[in-house]
C-alpha cells in the first residue's frame, strides 16, 4: 500500500497530520475540515490561518434548537493546473462503528445537498496550493434528537468523481479501508463535554457489525490528561446484552481494554459508556473510545493486512486487531 503523499486533487483531511498520504494516519475521525461554526459566518482569513490548527469546530459544538452552520474546507494539491469540485456532507448517529445505512445527507443554506467549492472571492476555479471552502454552509437539520453524531464529507472532482450517495460495504474491513484510502473523504467523530466532573455518561454510541458472521469486539479507552478511573461499556439490547469495564491509566496515553464481546452478524445497536474518574477531568483533556475486532487465523486477506498488534487485552490469545473506529470527547469549560 502506498504511504506517500501523492494525492493530486482536492484534499479533505481526516486529522491535522493528514497531507494526502494513503492510508491516512490514525485517528481517521478527527477531520478539522468539517467545521461546525454555530450561527456565525466563517471568514476566509480565519479559514486559511487555522489550516494547521486549531480545530475551529471545537469552539462551536452543535447546539440543539439553534442555527448550526457547518463548512467543509479543502486544499488543491495538484501541482500543474487548477481544478474544481463539489462537496456533500452526511450525518449519522456517532459511535465506534458506523452503519452506512444510517448516513443522511445534510442540506446547504438555500437548499440542495451538492455544493461547489470556492476560493477567496468566490471563484470556482481552484489554483494549485489554494484552500477552498463550500460556497454555502451546510445547516444542521432540526429533526435529529440531541445526542452524539458523526459527519462524513465527500468531494467530487473531474479527476476523481464521487457518486451522489455513499457506497455500501460487506465487511468492517471494507469500510475502514475505504475511509483511510480516500483523501477525498473525511470523517468527524468528535464532540465537546464539560470539564471538571468525575462522572460522564456517554450514551447511545453506535456500534455495527457489517460482517455477515458473528464477530468479536473489544473496546478501548485512552486520551490525554486523564485521571485514573474506569470506563464501563454496556448494552441492554437483548440481541447482545453486555457490560464490560476497561481501566483508565493516567495520564491516559496508555490504552485500557475490555474483554471481548460477540456481536451478531449484520448487527446494529448502541453502547452506553460510563466514565468514572478519581479526580475531576481537566479542561482540554480528551477521552478517546475505540472499538477493535480480534483478527483470527480465518480472517480474510484485507483484515490481516490492516490489523495491528495490541498488548494488554484480557482473555484473548489473538495478537492482531483491526481498528474499527472511535469517538473522541474533548473537555472544555461549560458555557455561562
Amino acid at each position: 500500500m502506498n504511504t506517500a503523499a501523492n494525492w493530486d486533487d482536492i484534499l479533505v483531511r481526516d486529522n491535522l497530520r493528514d497531507v494526502g498520504q494513503t492510508p491516512t494516519p490514525n485517528p481517521v475521525w478527527h477531520s478539522p475540515d468539517i467545521i461546525p461554526f454555530g450561527s456565525e459566518i466563517l471568514d476566509f482569513n480565519l479559514l486559511e490561518s487555522s489550516y494547521g490548527g486549531p480545530d475551529l469546530g471545537l469552539s462551536h459544538p452543535i447546539v440543539y434548537g439553534q442555527l448550526n452552520r457547518i463548512y467543509v474546507r479543502g486544499k488543491n494539491l495538484r501541482t500543474g493546473c487548477p481544478t474544481s469540485g463539489y462537496v456533500r456532507l452526511y450525518y449519522a448517529p456517532g459511535g465506534f462503528v458506523l452503519d452506512p445505512r444510517a448516513w443522511t445527507p445534510i442540506n446547504a443554506e438555500g437548499g440542495g445537498t451538492t455544493v461547489p467549492l470556492t476560493v477567496r472571492g468566490g471563484g470556482r476555479e481552484i489554483p494549485p496550493g489554494q484552500i477552498c471552502v463550500s460556497q454555502q454552509a451546510f445547516v444542521w437539520p432540526s429533526q435529529p434528537p440531541p445526542g452524539h453524531y458523526c459527519m462524513i464529507a465527500t468531494v467530487d472532482t473531474p479527476a476523481h468523481p464521487m457518486p451522489p450517495g455513499l457506497p455500501t460495504f460487506s465487511s468492517l474491513a471494507e469500510y475502514w479501508n475505504w475511509v483511510r484510502n480516500h483523501p477525498d473523504v473525511c470523517w468527524r467523530n468528535i464532540d465537546v463535554i464539560p470539564c471538571q466532573q468525575t462522572r460522564y455518561v456517554l450514551s447511545n454510541l453506535a456500534v455495527s457489525n457489517l460482517n455477515n458472521t458473528p464477530t468479536r469486539f473489544v473496546f478501548g479507552v485512552s486520551g490525554t490528561d486523564l485521571p485514573a478511573g474506569t470506563a464501563t461499556f454496556s448494552s441492554t439490547d437483548q440481541q447482545a446484552p453486555f457490560s464490560l469495564t476497561a481501566q483508565i491509566y493516567p495520564p491516559g496515553t496508555d490504552e485500557g481494554y475490555t474483554r471481548s464481546v460477540l456481536l451478531p452478524a449484520n448487527y446494529s445497536g448502541t453502547v452506553t459508556v460510563v466514565v468514572q474518574l478519581d479526580q475531576p477531568l481537566p479542561c482540554d483533556a480528551r477521552i478517546v473510545l475505540r472499538a477493535y475486532n480480534p483478527v483470527t487465523s480465518t480472517a480474510g486477506e484485507l483484515e490481516r493486512r490492516l490489523a495491528v498488534p495490541l498488548t494488554g487485552v484480557p482473555e484473548t490469545k489473538d495478537a492482531l486487531f483491526l481498528e474499527l473506529g472511535g469517538f473522541t470527547f474533548v473537555a472544555q469549560p461549560s458555557s455561562p
